[in-house]
């Protein structure tokens, strides 16, 4: 299974979920709902997909999700 496949499978996009990665893991969901610019309803959505995700979706998609940040984030600095 493809990290692309776990988002179709639970209608979840590529950016808001890296995004909601990133951020709920130091910030409560309206904090991290106004970061994203999203509304409430929209994070709780997303925290309700990762729920029914299976632990080795979530893992695949967490993992690949950060890879590309920190990718991203390698890139932007050189």
């Amino acid at each position: 299974m493809k990290p692309g496949d776990v988002l179709s499978k639970y209608s979840l996009t590529e950016e808001v979920a890296a995004r909601y990665v990133h951020s709920i893991t130091y910030r409560n969901q309206t904090e991290t709902a106004e970061e994203l610019d999203v509304s409430r309803d929209t994070i709780n959505r997303y925290k309700n997909q990762f729920a029914e995700m299976t632990a080795e979706e979530r893992l695949l998609l967490i993992s690949a999700l950060t890879q590309d940040q920190l990718l991203d984030t390698a890139t932007s600095q050189q």
